[in-house]
């Protein structure tokens, strides 16, 4: 009579636990890609705040450079009101005369004006990844047949981040409706504040805002 033995299971994986093995790889795979493209964003942000930063940190220190020794009662209009102002002329000393009394240059204008390339719709015209963005303009001997413009720094947004234009305060600093680039005076002293942006992957941007203050000449 013949024996009947008992079966013994191959060496090796079955179908069923090969799909499941599949299944357990897939998910690891996809999490580290996640990881990964989670890691990729956050560095690409960062290097485009990183750029917006040193554009804005250079435009400012050229800004505070023109303002520094300007006579209070030069500047115009005055930005002593909540509002500040993004626009602005004023005068520099070119010296000191015989009598110790001192000599003002011609006019210069700081200007946040939209970009040439843009309309204020809304709508990124230019394909930059930016909408209705500024720039900022320096124009020296301003109302003379020498003046001459120079564009400090482009990529500036309308209005600070956190403001819409309501006629409040939105983001808590004390200038309302706030533009990307503000200028405002209490007392002697003049605050000066700057916003650039930086497009990066398609359609996100990184902001950076940057200040500083100079004391006015009386």
């Amino acid at each position: 009579m013949r024996r009947v033995l008992p079966h013994r299971r191959l060496g090796g994986f079955t179908v069923m636990e090969m799909l499941v093995s599949v299944g357990v790889l897939g998910l690891i795979l996809t999490s580290v890609g996640l990881v990964q493209m989670r890691g990729e964003s956050s560095s690409k942000a960062m290097r485009a705040r990183d750029i917006a930063e040193s554009r804005a940190r250079r435009a400012l220190d050229r800004v505070a450079a023109e303002m520094t020794g300007v006579g209070r009662s030069l500047v115009f209009p005055d930005p002593s009101t909540s509002f500040g102002a993004s626009t602005l002329t004023y005068q520099r000393p070119t010296g000191v005369n015989a009598a110790g009394v001192t000599v003002w240059g011609t006019q210069s204008k700081l200007e946040l004006r939209l970009d040439p390339r843009e309309i204020d719709n809304g709508i990124d015209d230019d394909h930059d990844g930016l909408v209705d963005e500024r720039e900022l303009v320096l124009t020296r001997d301003f109302g003379t047949p020498n003046a001459r413009t120079i564009v400090l720094c482009r990529n500036i947004p309308k209005y600070m981040p956190g403001e819409v234009p309501n006629g409040l305060d939105d983001n808590g600093n004390g200038v309302v409706d706030e533009a990307g680039f503000n200028v405002r005076r209490v007392g002697d002293l003049l605050t000066i504040r700057l916003a650039v942006q930086q497009p990066f992957s398609g359609n996100q941007v990184a902001t950076a805002v940057i200040d500083t203050a100079i004391v006015l000449h009386n």
